[in-house]
């Protein structure tokens, strides 16, 4: 995308446009889809004949399920409905960007210390 489509899809109207497109999967955002069909479908025709191509994620982060409904177009742009005005290459890059909009969505686990009860630094046996 170069910058004056990023400026025209960034305008007001366009933005309202684009929402008023994924109103259903916008309905969605900020929550879970347990058990629902999280796949991607995508659609061509050519030569006569009509393709069809479903593509499902299962995604995690430090482990636990970030189950969100991603789409990717016929160029392979991922989409998702929680950041609306943008596309990403891949998938990771879309996560990671996720991550970095909404840091709170995924706290850093602590990780385990050392017992310190246990001393590895002691000079001898006690």
């Amino acid at each position: 995308m170069d910058r004056s489509e990023m400026v025209a899809a960034s305008q007001p109207e366009a933005v309202r446009t684009a929402l008023a497109a994924g109103a259903e999967e916008l309905g969605h955002a900020g929550h879970a889809h347990g058990g629902a069909d999280l796949s991607s479908l995508r659609e061509a025709e050519y030569q006569g004949r009509h393709i069809r191509v479903r593509t499902t994620y299962e995604i995690t982060v430090d482990g636990r399920e970030f189950a969100v409904h991603l789409t990717v177009d016929n160029n392979g742009r991922v989409h998702y409905h929680g950041l609306p005005t943008r596309d990403f290459a891949s998938v990771i890059g879309l996560v990671q960007r996720v991550i970095d909009q909404f840091p709170d969505d995924f706290p850093v686990e602590p990780t385990p210390s050392a017992d310190p009860g246990h001393s590895h630094h002691h000079g001898g046996g006690d």
